[in-house]
């Protein structure tokens, strides 16, 4: 039977669905608003809530999501009052679709946190999460004189300048005068993008968008040569932790022969300063991402020895944002309702924002192999080095999963749940940004150190080029590196050549 309720003539029957906390607000406001001058007449009567998930208000509660339609269709109300967090957008896409498509009147009324903040679902609004609150403390300070010294004047080159941290440092770049500016990406999409938002920003800057892949060895040598960059940065890599399992000859196809093919034509081409981005996956690492990445850092540090290039990488953590990283997934589970997930309650990682860690990588190539002239004991670094950010405490996931959440206005396991997945294949449940034994060095910047290490052993470094050569030519096949090869046969090589290798947490 239709359940009834007779509101006051000419006051509207309103349904609400939201979640317990945004209903209970919403019905808490409607006193205050009939008390207002002139209010009376246009508050609504509340026939009752649809909830996301169960809870306590201070109204009826006639069903689920789920149950939408059914209800509209038992209780008939005037309109339906759709009130969720803006962070819950494409669940209000997905009620309003319902609506629509049923004929049904409905609004959207966001939350009063909010509304104060700002955050809105129409265009003009301000959705971006405070990125330093979500990891608890605020960027670094960057000194644009010594990036300056870098870049003004000169042709920089940066490989991945599609990517999360590529797009980043090629805006930094720009905008701090270089003579040219040359973006090498493989991704089509990725590279016109940014090369569209640079020429519309910088309309006087000479820029060079260079659709390449540099594994391509002697295109690669070709692109350096034409380009003569006096500054290179090596962002292009693949980074997916678990992927990189089930495809460890792309991974080292990737990171370790795309590197050594950028690195050898700066070599040949007479580069001033080349700068690798690395990562803390590199230390003792437990997947075959980290495993090859560390492969290029001994490849970098040998080849700094033999050439008059000064060499040099920048190992840091996770970079909040950045493509497939874990705040686009959480939002993305956000806009079905959640659950947003984590892999294991204990697991903590390193957290810096992208401009910030981009800045640093800049200002640490700066001073690799230079002298800080302003220092009173100055210290000349050589090359080589291994520059560490400082990516402050390590966060733990299911802490910042918290406060993604709250920052949404959302609270933990009352409106949308955390689920604990376990760890996925090749990962740790601490990551790590030096090696026990390892000798920090302070630099005249308070977040760059240097981690201090013996140089690899150049036999060591050509036992690994050897193996992987062997094994990447083996079809004998040019034109088709790896055909052929196993995946465990590019494991194992990895494991047998990097003893620091650990077991991963899954």
């Amino acid at each position: 039977m239709r359940q009834t309720c007779v509101p006051a003539i000419g006051v509207p029957r309103v349904l609400l669905a939201g979640t317990p906390g945004t209903v209970a607000e919403l019905c808490a406001s409607l006193p205050a608003l009939a008390a207002s001058p002139g209010g009376a007449a246009d508050v609504p009567h509340v026939i009752g809530a649809v909830l996301m998930r169960p809870g306590n208000v201070p109204c009826r509660t006639l069903g689920d999501f789920p149950a939408l339609l059914e209800v509209v269709s038992d209780v008939e109300p005037d309109r339906v009052l759709i009130c969720l967090p803006v962070a819950l957008r494409g669940v209000v896409r997905t009620l309003g679709n319902a609506l629509d498509a049923a004929g049904v009147a409905w609004s959207y009324l966001p939350p009063l946190a909010d509304q104060i903040a700002g955050r809105g679902m129409g265009p003009g609004t301000s959705d971006e999460i405070d990125l330093a609150a979500l990891i608890d403390r605020a960027p670094r300070g960057l000194d644009d004189a010594a990036m300056k010294r870098l870049i003004e004047d000169k042709t920089v080159l940066i490989t991945g300048a599609g990517g999360s941290i590529g797009s980043e440092l090629a805006r930094i770049v720009a905008g701090r005068n270089p003579q040219r500016l040359v973006l090498v990406e493989r991704a089509e999409n990725a590279l016109f993008e940014i090369d569209r938002q640079l020429q519309q920003r910088y309309p006087r800057l000479s820029i060079d968008a260079v659709l390449h892949d540099v594994t391509q060895r002697e295109r690669t040598f070709d692109v350096v040569d034409r380009c003569r960059p006096q500054v290179v940065i090596h962002a292009a890599a693949h980074k997916h932790v678990p992927m990189m399992e089930d495809h460890p000859a792309e991974a080292v196809e990737n990171n370790f022969y795309g590197t050594r093919s950028i690195a050898d034509a700066s070599d040949r081409c007479g580069v001033e300063t080349f700068v690798m981005i690395s990562t803390d996956k590199a230390v003792n690492p437990s997947s075959v991402m980290g495993g090859s990445k560390r492969l290029a850092e001994l490849y970098i540090r040998d080849l700094n020895r033999q050439s008059p290039t000064t060499y040099c990488m920048v190992r840091f953590g996770n970079v909040l944002g950045s493509a497939c990283s874990v705040l686009p997934i959480w939002a993305d589970q956000l806009r079905t309702g959640g659950p947003i997930t984590v892999t294991d309650e204990k697991m903590t990682r390193y957290f810096m924002t992208i401009p910030e860690a981009a800045g640093l990588v800049l200002e640490a190539a700066a001073l690799s192999g230079r002298a800080d002239e302003n220092a009173d004991d100055a210290y000349p670094f050589p090359g080589g080095e291994v520059f560490l950010l400082d990516m402050g405490e390590p966060i733990r996931i299911l802490d910042m999963a918290e406060r993604f959440l709250k920052i949404q206005g959302l609270e933990p396991g009352r409106d949308v749940d955390i689920t604990i997945t376990g760890p996925r294949p090749g990962e740790k449940l601490f990551e790590e940004l030096a090696y026990s034994g390892e000798d920090m060095i302070p630099t005249p910047h308070p977040a760059i150190r240097i981690w201090w290490t013996t140089s690899p052993d150049a036999s060591h470094v050509k036992r690994i080029i050897d193996t992987f050569d062997g094994l990447r030519g083996q079809s004998g096949d040019a034109t088709q590196p790896w055909r052929g090869v196993k995946p465990e046969a590019v494991s194992a090589a990895l494991r047998g050549l990097l003893p620091e290798m650990v077991a991963a947490a899954a």
